[in-house]
């Protein structure tokens, strides 16, 4: 179980950083192969990110107690991750809501919410880097 968050969280990372790629690249030039390709990494990147939080939070329970300096590290990658879950499902749901928003009055707005989600993905994978190179949280280190 251990091994199974950082298996699957790699997988949403790059989803919604390629949505967003996508998605800027069709504000500037319209296609709406590129448009159908963002919102498809949008919705499966949003299930990865729920199965990558639902196995990090497995993943912490099945090892608690956990030291005391870990602790605020893993609730800040905890807060990350739901975070990411929440501006990623407020994008899905304005998508799906309003499809036009990648060229409506509104896509400014869009384009700053996906940013935001793209630095919350950058901040919770470096709480989680941390975790793991600098506190050696879910390294097992065996006779050398």
């Amino acid at each position: 179980m251990y091994a199974l968050h950082p298996a699957v969280v790699h997988f949403p990372i790059a989803l919604l950083l390629l949505n967003g790629a996508l998605t800027l690249h069709h504000m500037r030039r319209p296609d709406p192969f590129v448009e159908r390709a963002a919102y498809g990494a949008l919705l499966l990147g949003w299930w990865g990110a729920l199965a990558a939080t639902v196995t990090g939070l497995a993943a912490a329970a099945l090892a608690w107690p956990v030291r005391p300096e870990v602790l605020g590290w893993l609730n800040w990658h905890a807060i990350a991750g739901f975070g990411v879950l929440i501006v990623y499902g407020r994008a899905l749901v304005w998508r799906r809501r309003k499809p036009d928003v990648l060229q409506g009055p509104d896509c400014r707005r869009y384009a700053l919410l996906l940013l935001a989600g793209a630095m919350l993905i950058v901040l919770d994978g470096w709480l989680g880097g941390h975790m793991v190179y600098r506190l050696g949280v879910g390294v097992k280190l065996g006779p050398r």
